[in-house]
């Protein structure tokens, strides 16, 4: 009797330290020094979670996994998609074991977050390039230029909220950036706070970071957006970047005009309309 009691003492503390397959796989921390927090695989940034956050892998998709950020520093949102790679044990090979696949999952959540972006998804903007005039894919943000001043310096973070303006955290500024090199994203919903990427001095990539909207100032054109004609595809495959199609080439493509923001016109368009509320193409 006492032999069992023993055993089964033993196989009770076990159980208490050593925790399943599926939830040894849930535990995890970020190891990248930052890893941006998107609404979707690949898509709008919502935040940045830091090197040594906690986070709780809930689901993952390609090379993307759904996380949820226990951190001691201010995130508009703990949820959203991290590269696998930013992680410290998905990243091992069987580190996502016992992780369902979601993908599809949080593919809307920037009606909540954005207000106004540059141009929308799956777009292409009408422009002249040495003496030609084409239709060119939108792969990244306008180029901008921000006021002087801390309170302008980019953030790596900013703090939501529901009864007043969203405010960035100066906590987390970034002060390492080649700020003649800055490109607008998109403002958030109320207004309040812009999304911006910026290269580190001599890097080939931006750090995606926020600052108050009111610190951004258009750069060689009237507008922080794209102020040419904007078209939204429906099928934007085949399309290569850097080259300008003519209008036969969008055509029959699901092609519309892009929609201004109606409530903050001045930062760009709504990013996805719905497409029975979208103009006609104008080509």
């Amino acid at each position: 009797m006492r032999a069992w009691a023993v055993g089964a003492a033993v196989a009770v503390t076990a159980g208490l330290v050593a925790a399943s397959p599926v939830e040894a796989a849930t535990a995890d921390t970020v190891s990248s020094d930052r890893a941006t927090v998107r609404e979707y695989p690949g898509r709008l940034v919502l935040a940045n979670a830091v090197r040594g956050d906690r986070a709780e892998v809930t689901a993952y998709c390609g090379g993307w996994v759904r996380i949820r950020v226990s951190a001691g520093h201010a995130m508009a949102t703990p949820v959203g998609w991290v590269l696998r790679g930013n992680l410290t044990r998905a990243s091992q090979a069987g580190g996502l074991d016992g992780v369902p696949e979601r993908c599809g999952t949080d593919g809307d959540r920037w009606r909540d977050w954005v207000g106004a972006i540059n141009a929308p998804f799956h777009s292409l903007r009408e422009v002249t390039v040495d003496g030609s005039t084409g239709w060119r894919r939108i792969t990244f943000g306008t180029g901008v230029s921000l006021a002087a001043g801390a309170e302008c310096t980019p953030s790596l973070n900013y703090t939501r909220r529901d009864e007043s303006a969203d405010v960035v955290d100066p906590g987390q500024r970034v002060t390492d950036l080649d700020l003649g090199q800055v490109s607008y994203r998109y403002v958030t919903k109320d207004g309040a706070v812009a999304l911006v990427s910026a290269p580190h001095p001599g890097g080939s990539y931006g750090v995606w970071a926020f600052v108050p909207a009111s610190c951004l100032r258009a750069k060689g054109r009237p507008t922080v957006y794209f102020d040419e004609p904007v078209v939204q595809l429906r099928d934007i495959s085949g399309l290569a970047t850097g080259v300008g199609y003519p209008d036969s080439a969008i055509r029959g493509r699901g092609c519309s005009a892009a929609v201004r923001s109606p409530s903050l016109p001045a930062y760009g368009y709504w990013p996805d309309p719905e497409q029975a509320h979208r103009p006609d193409c104008p080509v």
